[in-house]
């Protein structure tokens, strides 16, 4: 039986998921299999739980570095494997502390197959406490978690904090509308977090598509890209757009710029089959984030819009753009159309206004147009 180089895998809420929990555990192994890719694991479900395997110490620090962006994950860690033995219990845990640290023993009997239970896992270091490399004391804040299972017995002295949430999938799909700024790439991970699959459209202010790819968004993308390996990414000229609104009073052109948006994340909707659009706002954060103006824009949208960060203020998805590794990227000079500065912007505009500015611009026409221009990417 393998002793080394396995990783414990705990999934937290989807134990709650009822007849369902099968088929988000199926897409959690998927994931994990494609974050782990070059590692050539070996996963075994443990029915509450998923014990990866590993060739080598240099594919398990490379694996456990990776499951650290793979949302599903409650906790996990390396593990040594026993066998359903005291004596073999007792043997392995040799060289998993240091001799001057003090530790508690947390034993947990998943399988009930054994003469022992977890109390005499316990009495058991305590017996040999004269014998082990390490002390033994119960109120100790050091752990060694042990759990007996059919496969044999876990010993592990880490708990290594997931992202939790859902595996990515599981939700459906969505598109997410991808800026050059800070708010959208946490949207993004928080749409992960809850099981969506996203694509990514992205209305830049470049001559072509090809320079918006290879702007900063390319990088905004790769870290994304730990999260959820699929990636597919929309490209669209804003131009075609700001040439069409130039004539109207410019307090307006946030909320009609939304509107648009909406229209054209539903078009791409509809060819990646999604059904839901993801955005970066925050209610009350800028002019175009109000209660009524964000009413206007999405009026007529079938699509569901979902706002992750709708009650984060600015200074707390900061600290989580820098958690998750988009903050200094997306703080690099880059001309973004999503932040058109307006003086004197309308705070509450209504549906109808809107929509009769939408028509008066003839901006059906110029999103067929800007259709034909757009890009994509995997």
């Amino acid at each position: 039986m393998a002793r080394n180089y396995a990783v414990v895998v705990h999934y937290g809420e989807l134990w709650l998921k009822g007849r369902n929990r099968g088929s988000f555990i199926r897409r959690l192994n998927g994931n994990i299999n494609a974050a782990l890719k070059g590692c050539k694991p070996r996963i075994v479900d443990e029915r509450d739980r998923l014990l990866v395997y590993f060739k080598d110490s240099k594919t398990t620090e490379k694996g456990i570095q990776n499951l650290r962006f793979v949302p599903g994950i409650s906790w996990f860690g390396r593990v040594i494997m026993a066998k359903n033995s005291l004596p073999d219990i007792i043997k392995a845990s040799n060289g998993m502390f240091d001799k001057k640290d003090t530790v508690r023993i947390v034993a947990k009997r998943s399988y009930k197959g054994t003469k022992f239970n977890s109390y005499g896992i316990v009495s058991e270091f305590i017996k040999k406490s004269r014998n082990l490399g390490f002390k033994i004391d119960k109120d100790a804040d050091k752990e060694l978690l042990i759990n007996v299972t059919k496969n044999g017995t876990m010993l592990s002295s880490e708990k290594i904090v997931g992202l939790g949430g859902l595996p990515v999938g599981s939700s459906g799909k969505a598109i997410v509308l991808l800026s050059g700024g800070i708010d959208s790439p946490v949207a993004a991970v928080y749409a992960m977090k809850r099981g969506l699959d996203v694509a990514y459209l992205h209305v830049h202010a470049f001559r072509s598509n090809k320079e918006a790819a290879s702007s900063k968004m390319k990088n905004i993308l790769g870290v994304l890209s730990k999260y959820s390996q699929k990636q597919k990414v929309y490209y669209a000229p804003a131009y075609i757009f700001q040439s069409a609104t130039i004539k109207i009073p410019q307090k307006y052109e946030l909320v009609l710029f939304r509107r648009f948006l909406y229209r054209l994340a539903e078009e791409v909707g509809r060819r990646e089959h999604a059904n839901a659009i993801v955005t970066g706002e925050s209610l009350g954060q800028v002019a175009s984030q109000t209660i009524g103006n964000m009413t206007a824009s999405q009026h007529g949208i079938e699509s569901i819009v979902i706002r992750p960060l709708i009650g984060f203020d600015k200074r707390e998805i900061i600290d989580q753009a820098k958690r998750l590794g988009t903050y200094d990227i997306s703080i690099k000079s880059y001309k973004d159309v999503c932040a058109i500065g307006v003086k004197n912007p309308s705070t509450n505009m209504g549906s109808e206004l809107v929509s009769r500015l939408y028509k008066s611009c003839d901006l059906d026409n110029v999103l067929k147009r800007t259709i034909k221009l757009m890009g994509e990417s995997d």
